[in-house]
């Protein structure tokens, strides 16, 4: 579980939250009238009410968050997000997957007006929506027919070509709802409270609270099926926050999030980050910036991109953007640090080492004297980091080859090449000379040569130098870097361990008896009924056991027991 001060900067906006586990994978998705007073109750333990909320408590080790302006905004993109990732701790149920339109359909004899889930540019049809609370508009649609497609007060069911394209002209303007249809609708609902009708007066009301409560409008779901990148930039401390919404086919597919120095003016800088940035990505139709951005010195081909921001819609789109490049602010920049710290320390490795380290695995065993089990741990890193879809475990034989740390680091060595089909630069064992010579040999087995070096421990079991395969210990002048091995040799050590004493419990529960061949359970039962403990069956003599059990069965429990008493 993450710490709760990761929380304390995380914006008080409408917004959906990404739980993710210790693999980056999303496990829960959920949304917020206030983002970070939703994801702290989740560290208030009088708030958890189920088995599986604290499971997934436990699970949680980093986060993501998308910042909106409304309430809809959140609940759309929840449940687009939901149906797209499947997190696992989210209840699976059949789930509407989109949110229904008003849709105005020119037909040979009328216009039809109604409710669709699904949503189709044509020519012949216009769309309101996506509607959260569908069933409440209800009333809107009943005013609409009002205004369009009645005559003296009736509903016409034929229209001429005429009437209709008239009607649809008419119903282009009215879905915009500017201020004419604003005006008009609260004039209906005085005439109909000066007339005493309530009731009317109320449908009236409730049409304006849908159409224009601040909770009611989204700006996820555009008008236009172009592809649209939308940039916020948010600027501290010689540091700028990029958030980059990407809708694509009218929809917020997802967000990238980055935040790099700025060590030039900030409209330089946007207009090289840019020209980076689409060169390595695909260009959308429209590229949505401030209007502060727009003499930007840049590619013209990439300008053509440019989309004004000046359209009110636009400038809320900017203001979600901009809103999730401040969100979160802190935590950002402590991960964009750690990172940058990371590249440091292997550059400088990598330099004083003389190979590369994108790509390294990191070795060790446990075992405890006297005991059955043997676990041999691997780690692989990318650039610095655990990869942690290749975290290993695997039980060695403590049978074979002398019991010694060089086959347990051998076996080690030869069961993960035998598994990971990718390339590796180099190999650090925990250990000395000894493990280096082990897995240079498993190495050897698999025709694979790459660089050895050991993480030598002093008698305190703690890092006390870095060694070549040659045995020479290399000088490491840097602070970041001797932190960096330590911290690698503890977290492989960790990992070793933990899987130990998983397996050791395992074994101390399971019944040494029914691992012989010829002994279940009620034969078990029987023995023990028998001889009272286990030690006395081990101890008992063959013709003894016989009277119980076959010969082959008393043959096998003698053998075992030279290694399980």
């Amino acid at each position: 579980m993450i710490k709760k001060e990761l929380i304390k900067n995380i914006s008080q906006k409408p917004g959906v939250y990404f739980w993710k586990d210790c693999n980056n994978k999303i496990i829960y998705i959920g949304k917020a009238k206030n983002l970070k007073s939703r994801m702290t109750q989740y560290f208030d333990l009088n708030m958890q009410n189920s088995f599986k909320t604290e499971k997934m408590r436990q699970e949680i080790s980093d986060f993501e968050t998308y910042v909106f302006e409304t309430e809809v905004e959140a609940l759309i993109f929840e449940r687009s997000s939901i149906l797209k990732y499947k997190p696992k701790f989210n209840v699976a149920i059949p789930t509407q997957a989109t949110f229904p339109y008003i849709y105005i359909k020119k037909q040979k004899t009328n216009l039809k007006i109604d409710l669709t889930n699904k949503y189709e540019r044509k020519n012949d049809t216009l769309f309101y929506g996506p509607l959260v609370k569908g069933n409440q508009y209800l009333p809107l649609i009943k005013y609409l027919k009002h205004l369009l497609v009645s005559k003296d007060g009736q509903l016409q069911n034929k229209m001429n070509s005429e009437e209709i394209e008239l009607a649809f002209n008419k119903a282009k303007k009215i879905l915009k709802f500017g201020k004419e249809f604003k005006s008009k609708l609260i004039e209906e609902r005085n005439i109909a409270s000066e007339n005493e009708d309530y009731y009317l007066a109320k449908q009236y009301q409730n049409i304006y609270d849908l159409i224009y409560a601040k909770d009611s409008q989204q700006n996820l779901v555009l008008k236009t099926k172009r592809d649209i990148d939308v940039f916020g930039f948010f600027e501290t401390n010689n540091m700028v926050s990029i958030s980059i919404l990407h809708f694509r086919s009218s929809i917020l597919l997802n967000k990238t999030d980055l935040i790099l120095n700025i060590n030039t003016t900030l409209k330089d800088f946007i207009s090289n980050f840019l020209e980076e940035y689409y060169a390595k990505n695909q260009i959308p139709d429209y590229i949505l910036l401030s209007n502060f951005y727009y003499d930007l010195f840049i590619d013209e081909g990439l300008k053509t991109h440019f989309l004004l921001s000046s359209n009110f819609f636009y400038k809320k789109l900017l203001l979600i953007a901009y809103e999730n490049a401040k969100n979160d602010i802190e935590n950002k920049i402590k991960r964009f640090e750690k990172e940058n710290k990371n590249d440091s320390v292997i550059s400088y490795l990598s330099n004083l080492l003389n190979t590369k380290m994108n790509y390294f695995a990191v070795f060790d065993n446990s075992f405890v004297s006297n005991t059955k089990e043997v676990v041999g741990a691997s780690f692989v890193y990318s650039n610095g980091n655990i990869d942690s879809s290749k975290k290993r475990a695997y039980i060695l034989n403590k049978q074979i080859n002398g019991r010694s740390d060089f086959d347990y680091m051998y076996q080690n060595v030869d069961l993960f090449l035998n598994s990971n089909k990718s390339k590796i630069d180099l190999i650090f064992v925990d250990g000395g000379i000894i493990q280096i010579k082990a897995a240079k040999k498993a190495m050897d087995k698999n025709n694979i040569d790459i660089p050895i070096f050991g993480l030598r421990k002093n008698e305190t079991h703690t890092f006390e130098s870095l060694i070549n395969e040659e045995d020479q210990e290399i000088k490491i002048d840097n602070q970041d870097a001797i932190n960096y091995l330590i911290k690698i040799d503890n977290e492989i050590d960790a990992h070793a361990k933990k899987w130990y004493n998983k397996r050791h419990k395992k074994n101390m529960l399971e019944s040494p008896l029914q691992k012989i061949k010829g002994i279940g359970k009620k034969t078990e039962y029987l023995l023990l009924e028998r001889f009272k403990t286990y030690d006395a069956i081990y101890n008992a003599k063959i013709e003894e056991l016989e009277e119980i059990i076959p010969k082959n069965v008393a043959i096998n429990i003698k053998e075992a027991s030279k290694t399980l008493k």
